[in-house]
């Protein structure tokens, strides 16, 4: 029988404050407590068998999620599905994402992370992590009776959002997450509702884990080894960004092919696409921001530049108005810091 942990919003409250210098301290050695809560998150995010159902809260705008993971055969399997609205799910599998989007055809992506905050913060490489933020653990909390504890990720640059994590003590796997400005408020919330641990994967996980997936997408330049169609550069991005993927791109609004970069610091990805004007319908400039995601869209010299990701507005807008269109570039570079 599974164990269940109902889950309840509560107020965090340190038991002891944390200093800068206590921050800096702590995310000096590679085996800091909080290095070794990550790895211990990360070990059992990855290699449990759960079900996890949790709500997004952005803007005062609620969405259920449900998350249900195993490991069939030694071969991770998780399915992730919105259980309101359109049908909208992500089933991954052994290196490999398949998403059944409202409006789309069912398509695949290589990728080593599962979807979500939760996914990306399993997935990245804690070298990483520790050169652009601070890890500080904030001391022990209770969610509905049972003890947790947290954990504060603090961004080195004014240029990212900050993350809040809670994690149960005895599965260490995630109870809540809650992305943050520079300010410590609130941008974006994901809390668990019900949280359920199995000793073996369930009839739905070996299901996945045999089903077929659609075809993998691949990008043209991946593809075909094109240059990009337009001359454009992108001059900043944040410290820690590096381009991960170059290649020609669709839009969901769009018909057409545009460039596109791809850049992450392995726990947010930023996109930027470059768009001739007259292919398609343009787009009308515009800086709008859902929950921890903003998008941010102008135009230069008849290029359509739009950045979107999981930063905040104020860094899409820099990085945005970094771009420079001309005739006299060879190729597209790689952003100066």
């Amino acid at each position: 029988m599974p164990v269940i942990l109902l889950l309840a919003s509560f107020s965090v409250s340190a038991e002891s404050p944390v200093t800068t210098s206590d921050a800096s301290a702590t995310s000096v050695s590679q085996t800091s407590p909080a290095v070794s809560l990550l790895q211990n998150y990360q070990q059992a995010f990855h290699q449990r068998q759960y079900e996890l159902s949790y709500i997004v809260v952005r803007q005062g705008h609620i969405e259920p999620v449900r998350l249900i993971h195993g490991v069939v055969n030694g071969v991770e399997v998780a399915h992730r599905v919105y259980l309101n609205g359109p049908a909208n799910e992500a089933v991954y599998r052994d290196g490999t994402v398949a998403f059944f989007e409202p409006g789309q055809s069912p398509y695949s992506l290589a990728s080593s992370r599962l979807p979500g905050m939760f996914g990306n913060l399993a997935a990245v490489k804690l070298e990483d992590l520790q050169s652009n933020f601070d890890l500080v653990i904030a001391g022990k909390s209770r969610v509905a009776g049972r003890p947790a504890q947290v954990m504060r990720i603090v961004p080195k640059s004014s240029d990212l959002y900050g993350l809040y994590l809670w994690i149960d003590y005895s599965s260490h796997l995630p109870l809540r997450l809650d992305v943050v400005d520079q300010n410590g408020e609130l941008i974006e919330q994901h809390m668990a509702v019900t949280l359920a641990e199995y000793e073996k994967p369930s009839e739905w996980m070996t299901e996945l884990a045999s089903l077929e997936l659609p075809s993998t997408v691949m990008g043209k330049e991946s593809a075909e080894k094109q240059e990009h169609q337009i001359n454009w550069r992108l001059g900043w991005s944040p410290k820690g960004m590096k381009v991960a993927q170059k290649e020609q791109h669709s839009l969901a609004a769009i018909s057409e092919s545009v460039d596109y970069i791809k850049l992450s610091d392995g726990l947010f990805d930023i996109s930027v696409y470059a768009n001739a004007v007259g292919k398609t319908n343009p787009l009308r400039e515009q800086l709008v921001r859902q929950g921890a995601t903003s998008l941010h869209t102008v135009v230069r010299k008849g290029i359509e530049i739009t950045v979107v990701g999981e930063i905040p507005p104020e860094t899409a807008s820099k990085m945005a108005d970094s771009v420079t269109i001309g005739p006299y570039f060879e190729k597209s570079v790689e952003p100066v810091q």
